[in-house]
């Protein structure tokens, strides 16, 4: 996967293993079980996981990463920085990986979202994501997650 696309002025292209720094202090800013640097590092050499990034210059300000289990690609992460946010970049995000995990066989996507993450929740309701059960004390913390999924057209 060597391309990249522009999107105002961020650049959007698979993440490399040199943001992958970037990408764990992202996690630890917004995330309350971030993923440590080396389970990321771990995560993105397999051969079935995407991460795409949103990058300002040389910064990652925006990723989103899945894994396929066929015919599923699960959610990783979806996260912005919270100074990038409101402009569009997780929709962007969302919407450009769809092709590429149809084109890795996945007929949908799927996820889990805290029950208290109502923007997150909204926005995947906006791009017709489903919420389809609760998973009762899902996260470590023990809040419930929202299992939500998106049929790929």
């Amino acid at each position: 996967m060597a391309w990249s696309t522009p999107y105002g002025r961020y650049q959007v292209a698979p993440l490399e293993q040199k943001d992958i720094p970037q990408v764990a202090a992202l996690e630890r800013l917004v995330f309350l079980e971030p993923l440590p640097e080396e389970g990321l590092r771990a995560k993105h050499q397999l051969p079935t996981v995407v991460y795409l990034a949103a990058k300002d210059d040389s910064r990652v300000v925006a990723y989103f990463g899945f894994e396929i289990f066929a015919p599923y690609a699960h959610v990783l992460a979806n996260a912005t920085h919270p100074d990038y946010r409101r402009q569009g970049l997780a929709t962007f995000l969302l919407t450009a990986a769809e092709p590429l995990a149809r084109d890795r066989g996945a007929r949908a996507f799927v996820g889990e979202v805290r029950r208290s993450n109502a923007p997150q929740l909204a926005l995947l309701k906006q791009l017709g994501w489903v919420r389809s059960a609760i998973i009762p004390a899902f996260f470590g913390n023990g809040e419930d997650a929202h299992v939500v999924i998106r049929v790929l057209p």
